[in-house]
């Protein structure tokens, strides 16, 4: 009796074998791949790689905090800045370029959303420098670190807003 079913089992293991002969079902995604070579395979899964980096970072900085909230976050002595203030802040980033390329040579799909706080003396600002930021990932420290050093030799002229504490936003993709 035992004779008979290990030679059932077997003759059925057999036929299992032989039937499939080997042949691996791939599924239709990965047919259309393996027609590819190895570099163009490479360079698809960075092109998705980039898409997916661009997606994340649209989300971050769709995301991100507005000024508006951010000002009302500190409570009333906190205003948001004037377009003049604005446009003299972009300015004096602009002249900093390596804070962002820097942080860039690290992760080069960063990407992020700065908030600076200045303080407006009566004779002009006194005290710039990065309040929060929200990035893509931590290399954005780094652009932190350099931006906040470099606003230290930054000033805003007396007469651009009366004396008060102020936040602005800049993005940087």
């Amino acid at each position: 009796m035992r004779l008979i079913r290990l030679t059932t089992l077997s003759l059925l293991a057999t036929f299992a074998l032989a039937a499939c002969r080997g042949d691996k079902v791939q599924p239709d995604a990965a047919g259309a791949d393996s027609a590819l070579t190895d570099e163009q395979r490479v360079a698809k899964s960075a092109e998705e790689y980039k898409k997916r980096q661009a997606s994340f970072a649209d989300s971050v900085l769709g995301n991100a905090r507005s000024v508006t909230d951010v000002a009302k976050g500190y409570g009333k002595e906190v205003q948001v800045g004037s377009v003049q203030m604005r446009d003299s802040l972009m300015k004096y980033v602009a002249a900093t370029p390596q804070c962002f390329k820097n942080a860039r040579d690290v992760d080069p799909y960063l990407a992020g959303t700065v908030t600076f706080y200045i303080h407006m003396s009566v004779v002009g600002s006194d005290v710039v420098r990065v309040q929060t930021s929200e990035w893509t990932s931590q290399a954005g420290t780094m652009a932190d670190k350099c931006l906040t050093e470099a606003a230290t030799k930054w000033k805003f002229p007396m007469g651009m807003a009366k004396q008060g504490q102020y936040v602005l936003q800049v993005q940087f993709k």
